[in-house]
């Protein structure tokens, strides 16, 4: 049976893309041509798994097979499948300062028009325990014929202790490299050598996009959706997209979403009272990271320490 020697799970909008870049020219590695070609996002057979080797990576005798899809840390389920797959797989996550991924989260929302609120209200509103109760338990949009509102999950997806508590308890620590997006781009032939040993491969490999950015965030678009819309409602144009087989269509609507982008950098904006309420919430959450995997956060005692300062302030109130 065809099995997957590892992936990179997530987390979302943390440079998994890069990394997929890095990996992708390697000789002894194999890789899909499109990253995230669903699988494992749903139920699987040994069938569905053999036909997805033959269609995506029929020349992977040989080599170390992989895949790259962060939506493998925002559904509870996905641990299992793939250990049911290969309970040997290796399991490369990156993570990013979990409010700024959430932020990213919320930028590509709003450049989808998909969010109306301003990132305060959303951020309250899904720190509630309801909220964060449907959104552990959802299953991630597929955007399998368009691009799906991903607002209930801000908050949920950047609680990677919790997300990784289940892979640890399948899979082990040893099975396991956490990274961080700042060193990947700090750090990047340092860290590719990391991944290179964890799987078990020479370091020194240095394919000729190492250290660049695959993807950067922005809050707007060039091409209006209004104008894409219309355009996309033209009668020859709309035969043309319906013969388009359902997988470049993915594709398709995957690079148009990149190259229509407005690059910005900008940071975050909240009030001081919800910074402190999500810098108390994930400071948490990175403590039982730590404790899962022994992996310190970077912002861990930054978030520990603001706590600290908030529950002192309302002590003397």
């Amino acid at each position: 049976m065809s099995t997957f020697d590892f992936l990179i799970i997530g987390a979302q909008k943390s440079a998994t893309t890069s990394l997929f870049r890095y990996l992708e020219a390697h000789d002894d590695i194999a890789m899909p041509a499109a990253k995230e070609t669903p699988l494992f996002t749903d139920e699987v057979s040994e069938t569905d798994i053999e036909a997805f080797f033959a269609r995506e990576l029929p020349g992977a005798e040989g080599r170390l097979a992989g895949k790259a899809t962060p939506q493998y840390m925002c559904d509870e389920r996905i641990p299992a499948r793939i250990h049911a797959h290969n309970p040997r797989c290796k399991l490369i996550a990156v993570l990013r300062d979990p409010i700024e991924r959430a932020w990213s989260q919320y930028r590509m929302n709003l450049r989808r028009e998909h969010e109306t609120r301003d990132f305060d209200t959303a951020a309250v509103a899904l720190l509630e325990e309801n909220a964060l109760t449907r959104a552990r338990a959802g299953s991630p949009p597929l955007h399998s014929e368009r691009y799906e509102d991903e607002g209930d999950f801000y908050i949920a997806w950047s609680e990677y202790g919790r997300i990784l508590e289940r892979y640890v308890a399948l899979f082990g620590r040893a099975q396991m490299l956490v990274l961080f997006m700042d060193e990947l781009s700090e750090r990047p032939e340092e860290t590719l050598d990391r991944v290179l040993t964890f799987l078990s491969l020479r370091p020194g490999y240095r394919p000729s996009n190492l250290g660049e950015v695959a993807h950067r965030g922005g809050d707007g678009v060039i091409v209006p959706p209004a104008f894409k819309n219309s355009l996309r409602s033209f009668p020859p144009i709309a035969w043309l997209w319906d013969n388009v087989p359902g997988k470049h269509q993915g594709t398709i609507r995957y690079w148009y979403e990149q190259l229509n982008v407005r690059r910005t950098s900008r940071a975050y904006e909240l009030s001081p009272f919800v910074e402190s309420r999500l810098q108390t919430h994930f400071a948490n959450d990175a403590e039982l990271l730590h404790r899962m995997t022994g992996v310190s956060a970077p912002w861990l005692k930054r978030y520990a320490s603001q706590d600290a300062k908030s529950q002192a302030r309302e002590a003397i109130a």
